[in-house]
């Protein structure tokens, strides 16, 4: 976009109010009718496009149970009962500390359809951020129309198109929550306001958990530091700071205890250097103005990733001259694009850190609000036909890239191609014409056509479509003869995938928590390592069929079978991967309790006590009184030898469990809970108690960082500049920037 002369932005906004809140909320809510209109006809086509993947796997079940928990008084730190993907505090994409998350938790106890709020929840989450992004590009002094035009491209990215918003819940809303930190941190930097909005936003973004949001705010702040060095205003620098020790202290609350645990994890820390799944290269991202462009090194159910935004050709029109000398209030957003782009561009696995393509959405957002922001600074009024030329060398740069490297895609990649040609020509021609005013309408119009030709050839998400029920009430209704705590053998996913019956009646991952029902085959992305590989149950809940005779195996150390150690009173057998006799024969002490299509469910005719409980004693020790609940289980020794003697509880032993009396050992099997009890134990009531590593620290940065957040933005609102601000802003027929 181009900036008019400055006189003619003085005449419009004296006859308009343009840079006004009356004028900022008009532009903003144009974005969000724009954009929601888009994805609103998304639900024409499949108005289960917001149900894909991990939706329905993960994050609903998720949403759902700590809801439960939460309307009950029961926050938890664990899930005994859930065993290898039961840490909660661990897992951080639970959002255990997010008001954010807790608040759609709450929703999805009482919301009887899951897809209504499931969508309602998605498109919130782009409105708040399509307004984020104005207010972020406004606060770069940029016109209401440069910011609306970045404002509506920025959720079309192919990412966020094809994974974030259809699969991906935790990745929107890092995403959503992202500019709206950025802003405050700007806000409270530049013009040394009241730190709340800044402080309130980070915090939602870090305690969402999911990392790559706090690697971004840790982007934006150093941005921010970066305009401070650059105005040489210390005090700004410190402001910023102090956001970033608050805000680093709710890191360490959230991420920590993950931290900690992952000596135990299955969570691979490897070194990928380039290629593999969700990577991409500079050429793939060079190609990324076309809707369809591709993802090298992948297959074609992947080509929309790649999408960055169909204006950034008219980068090209940028006065250069005039950018060299006038570049530094941009630059931090140059940082923050510029990191964006090496991370995204970078190794596809560092650490526990892996597929950076990930982090499109983000460099999208830098892209569009760096094209906006230059575009109204130092754009050329009329830019010379030579540079359109280059930009149309870049259009035709990105067709041939599409179709060498997807070459079947060819008429998508022609449409594309056409669109984006014509748009940049048509743009070109009204700034050559004077016809300014034009220009956020066409971008709005163009976008919405890219995202509709973006669509009409990939219309449906790559992520796995498992057919899970929306209703909450099918999932309450399953299984209603099972006792205990449950445990599915064999694999549903694919069988969900192609069987629309069989996903009704077999929930995947964490849709086991919308049953009701203690299981074990509730999704992670964590997994406890010796508990995975004993019983081979993956990250989704599958197991293989060979877990059933490893249940009725005998551990070595203390004579009983595996399925007594685990307190499984209920076991759900898949139909598919099991001979038919044997599933009619249980083994002694069981029986054939319910049938289904697809399913045979085993129960026990005499239950055993749930997760948490004692499952074994030693010989010559006897316990009473057990009692059990999330975090704690206690019972009183009857009986010790003098020599001590060992208790075994139907618990996972995570890093962070203690107990009262003896001292724990080394797990037996490689992973229960075990207590050594002395001869003195005798007579005692002992309590093993479970807090997340280092828990101490963590709750006691937590109470800082908010104790301290709230004196300062307290602190500001009570000064005389916060004073006059609150005048100002009740003060009728008020003009102010939205930066």
């Amino acid at each position: 976009m181009t900036r008019p002369p400055v006189s003619e932005v003085s005449e419009v906004s004296e006859v308009s109010g343009v840079g006004g809140v009356r004028t900022d909320a008009r532009w903003a809510g144009l974005a969000v009718l724009t954009v929601l209109v888009g994805l609103g006809l998304l639900l024409v086509g499949d108005h289960h496009y917001y149900w894909y993947g991990d939706t329905p796997a993960a994050y609903y079940g998720w949403w759902y149970h700590l809801g439960d928990l939460v309307r009950h008084g029961h926050w938890a730190t664990l899930d005994p009962h859930a065993w290898r993907s039961g840490n909660i505090a661990a897992e951080g994409q639970w959002g255990l500390w997010s008001p954010l998350t807790i608040g759609i938790g709450l929703l999805a106890t009482v919301v009887p359809d899951m897809l209504v709020l499931t969508v309602a929840v998605k498109l919130a989450l782009v409105a708040a951020a399509v307004v984020g992004i104005y207010l972020l590009v406004r606060s770069y002094d940029a016109p209401p129309a440069a910011a609306y035009v970045a404002a509506v491209l920025a959720p079309m990215g192919g990412m966020t198109q094809y994974l974030d918003l259809p699969s991906w819940a935790a990745g929107e809303m890092i995403w959503a929550l992202f500019p709206w930190a950025w802003w405050g941190l700007r806000r409270t930097m530049l013009r040394g306001a009241n730190p709340l909005p800044a402080l309130a936003a980070g915090y939602l973004l870090v305690s969402v958990g999911y990392v790559f949001g706090t690697i971004m705010l840790v982007v934006a702040i150093a941005a921010c530091l970066v305009d401070c060095y650059l105005t040489r205003d210390r005090a700004a620098a410190l402001r910023v700071l102090g956001a970033g020790i608050l805000l680093g202290l709710v890191a360490l609350t959230v991420y920590l205890p993950g931290v900690l645990t992952s000596s135990v994890s299955d969570r691979s820390s490897a070194f990928t250097p380039f290629g593999g799944k969700f990577s991409t290269d500079p050429l793939a991202l060079i190609a990324g103005v076309l809707p369809t462009s591709s993802v090298p090194n992948v297959s074609s159910h992947l080509l929309p990733y790649a999408y960055l935004a169909w204006l950034l050709p008219t980068a090209l029109w940028i006065d250069w001259g005039r950018a060299r000398r006038a570049w530094r209030p941009l630059g931090g957003l140059i940082v923050v694009t510029v990191v964006t782009l090496a991370i995204v561009d970078g190794p596809s696995q560092l650490g526990p850190l892996r597929w950076p393509l990930r982090l499109a959405p983000f460099l999208v957002t830098g892209l569009v609000v760096l094209v906006a922001v230059a575009g109204s600074r130092f754009g050329l009024a009329r830019p010379s036909p030579r540079r359109l030329a280059l930009s149309m060398g870049w259009v035709v740069l990105a067709a041939l890239l599409a179709v060498v490297r997807a070459s079947s895609e060819w008429r998508a990649h022609l449409c594309a191609t056409a669109l984006v040609a014509g748009a940049i020509v048509l743009l070109w021609w009204l700034l050559r014409t004077g016809r300014r005013s034009w220009l956020a309408p066409v971008a709005g119009v163009v976008t919405l056509a890219a995202f509709g030709v973006q669509h009409a050839f990939f219309p449906t998400p790559p992520s796995p479509q498992r057919n899970a029920p929306t209703e909450l009430s099918t999932y309450q209704a399953l299984y209603p003869d099972a006792v205990g705590d449950l445990l599915q053998v064999g694999a549903t996913d694919v069988l969900d995938r192609t069987d629309p019956g069989a996903a009704r009646q077999l929930p995947i991952g964490s849709g086991w928590y919308l049953t009701g029902l203690p299981a074990q085959n509730t999704y992670t992305a964590v997994s406890q390592r010796v508990y995975k590989y004993r019983y081979c149950v993956y990250y989704q809940g599958d197991t293989c069929p060979q877990l059933l005779d490893t249940l009725f195996t005998t551990e070595p150390t203390t004579g009983t079978k595996r399925v007594d150690l685990l307190g499984v009173s209920s076991l759900l057998l898949i139909r598919q991967d099991f001979p038919a006799r044997r599933l009619r024969h249980p083994p002694a002490g069981w029986q054939v309790a319910e049938h289904t299509p697809y399913a045979v469910l085993w129960t026990r005719r005499t239950p055993v006590p749930r997760a948490g409980h004692v499952a074994w004693t030693s010989p010559g020790t006897m316990v009473s009184s057990v009692q059990a609940d999330a975090t704690s289980t206690t019972f009183r020794v009857d009986r010790v030898p003098a020599g001590g003697g060992m208790v075994v509880l139907s618990l996972l032993d995570w890093p962070g469990y203690s107990t009262s009396a003896g001292s724990l050992g080394d797990p037996v099997d490689g992973y229960l809970v075990t207590v050594h009890l002395p001869a003195s134990a005798q007579g005692e009531s002992v309590e093993v108690a479970f807090d997340p590593p280092g828990w101490t620290a963590e709750v006691a940065a937590w109470v800082l960082a908010l104790l301290g957040g709230a004196l300062w933005s307290l602190a500001a609102a009570l000064s005389p500049t916060g004073r006059a601000g609150w005048r100002r802003w009740r003060r009728p027929g008020r003009r102010t920037s939205a930066g």
